[in-house]
């Protein structure tokens, strides 16, 4: 292994997302909107693993190389993902206005993107090469799938005490009965 390229961790792999404009006509009118053109493995975040065809300065302006990081947490999103007919990654995108729209990060938890999505956040899907689904599926049987068992209730002390008064209730005072000791003395 060469020292430049840094090795190869168990939780990340480098894409290169490269962004396109395209123009959707919608009746009489049309719209500019974006589409994840190229995505594909890089070996490094300085080079790019696949020889293509040269790219235009176009094409350059609009590529990133970018981690897609996995984490522990989100272990049953992504395999929600796995299950889905078509496994999905999601890429978070960025206008800015000297070089356009640029992609940002790239995950692979459908809940991360929702919550991008929220926030007022571009985001491109695409669907996830079936080396990165093998990638995914050997994370997953590595470190377990994490169930999600729900929210639950956590009891509170004191919990309870709505019936309890009722309890109460039905049952006659005894404070001011002759005899229980009570009693008030003047």
């Amino acid at each position: 292994m060469s020292e430049s390229i840094p090795p190869r961790s168990d939780d990340t792999r480098w894409l290169s997302v490269t962004l396109a404009p395209t123009t959707q006509k919608l009746g009489r009118f049309s719209i500019d909107t974006w589409r994840i053109a190229d995505l594909s493995p890089s070996a490094t975040p300085e080079t790019e693993s696949h020889v293509a065809e040269p790219a235009t300065a176009d094409e350059v302006a609009h590529r990133r190389i970018l981690p897609l990081q996995l984490h522990l947490t989100e272990r049953t999103d992504y395999r929600y993902n796995l299950r889905c007919e078509q496994p999905r990654l999601f890429v978070q995108c960025d206008e800015r206005e000297a070089d356009g729209m640029q992609p940002r990060v790239v995950t692979a938890c459908q809940e991360v993107a929702s919550h991008w999505m929220d926030g007022d956040q571009l985001v491109l899907d695409v669907p996830m090469p079936p080396a990165l689904m093998v990638w995914l599926e050997a994370y997953l049987a590595r470190h377990g799938e994490r169930l999600d068992e729900g929210k639950k209730k956590k009891k509170r002390k004191g919990a309870g005490r709505a019936s309890q008064a009722e309890q109460h209730a039905a049952t006659p005072d005894k404070t001011h009965q002759p005899g229980d000791g009570t009693e008030s003395t003047s």
